[in-house]
């Protein structure tokens, strides 16, 4: 049987191609060396107030690596813009430290939040607690 890509286009009045769409930007490269937050801590006033294991817990997205469509940010050098979802066309700029959501746990993340309303002299939000 002829592979995927060796078939011929079947007959029909449409005559598509399937296109796919990878994600393959989105995931670390092997060749890419992974930084933490623990590396820049003295760069960022959002970092201040965390320990050296959280720090270490977050991974900064490595430069050149294209953000995931719809998925959430928090940018180092923008703790007015907080978290942000990405168009997916965005590429993480040398220099720029970004902490994707998916790769730290949502207590560190929500930390991270309150941190940048802290350095911007923001109230956070109340959030919700669930009923005893």
């Amino acid at each position: 049987m002829a592979k995927y890509d060796e078939a011929p286009v079947p007959p029909g009045t449409s005559r598509r191609w399937e296109v796919l769409i990878s994600d393959d930007d989105t995931l670390p490269h092997p060749g890419r060396d992974l930084r933490t937050a623990l590396e820049v801590r003295s760069e960022h006033r959002v970092l201040a107030s965390f320990s050296d294991d959280d720090l270490a817990a977050m991974p900064l997205v490595p430069e050149g690596t294209r953000l995931g469509r719809r998925a959430w940010y928090l940018d180092l050098h923008d703790p007015a813009r907080a978290d942000f979802v990405a168009e997916g066309e965005e590429v993480v700029e040398p220099g720029q430290h970004i902490v994707a959501r998916k790769a730290v746990s949502a207590t560190l993340w929500e930390e991270l939040r309150r941190a940048c309303d802290a350095v911007l002299g923001r109230r956070s939000p109340a959030r919700l607690r669930p009923a005893v």
